[in-house]
């Protein structure tokens, strides 16, 4: 009976995240960066599919947190809010000097109440299943395997063995620009500088696979 309640009340247990309101991560999207030559405009702009990126990860996103927080220059915030400013739940975190990836994440997290963040680069797009990497837990770095953007040729001597068109590198491990942190680890980042070079390197983080979507625009 007591089993037969339980099951009435909390639901049979199906490794999918049961979200409670306050219990839910929040995010934040690093947006920092502008391009262009003559007319500069902020790389999340970038279209594809027929809108910006930074729609694509707002809907993305959206579902699985109580609000995004944008973490950009000053300079681009009014750009950016004219194109997603009409989207509920949604804050900005700006910049008067550019503070770094970590600084910037550290910044933005101030805005936030959740226990949990989800971090996403503007220009990293992927099809992640967020129920799976908040079930997987935090500090974490979602990892995938990257395709090579040219031919590879394998040879012996001068003879050509084998030729593949931008083969997806199987055995190695790339970050796709998204992350779960707990606000614990955030607190302690610097307040100016990299996760990749200032963080990562000197905490414990685990890796989620991701076999699925991933597409970058990193244009550096």
């Amino acid at each position: 009976m007591i089993k037969s309640i339980k099951k009435l009340i909390l639901g049979e247990k199906n490794n999918k995240y049961i979200f409670n309101k306050n219990e839910k991560p929040d995010a934040i999207i690093l947006a920092a960066g502008m391009l262009g030559r003559k007319n500069l405009y902020p790389k999340a702009l970038i279209e594809y599919g027929g809108k910006p990126i930074i729609e694509h990860q707002i809907n993305w996103l959206k579902p699985f947190v109580n609000k995004i927080i944008i973490a950009c220059h000053k300079k681009e915030c009014e750009q950016i809010s004219n194109i997603v400013g009409h989207y509920e739940g949604i804050e900005f975190s700006t910049e008067t000097r550019l503070l770094g990836t970590a600084g910037a994440t550290k910044k933005a997290a101030e805005k936030s109440k959740a226990d949990s963040v989800i971090i996403v680069n503007v220009d990293d797009i992927t099809d992640i299943d967020l129920n799976a990497l908040i079930n997987f837990g935090t500090d974490t770095i979602c990892v995938s395997n990257p395709r090579v953007n040219f031919g590879i040729i394998e040879t012996e001597g001068f003879d050509i063995k084998q030729f593949r068109e931008k083969p997806i590198l199987k055995n190695i491990w790339a970050s796709c620009g998204v992350y779960y942190l707990s606000k614990k680890t955030i607190s302690k980042m610097p307040d100016y500088g990299t996760l990749e070079q200032d963080v990562w390197p000197y905490i414990n983080i685990r890796a989620f696979k991701h076999f699925g979507t991933w597409k970058t625009f990193n244009r550096n």
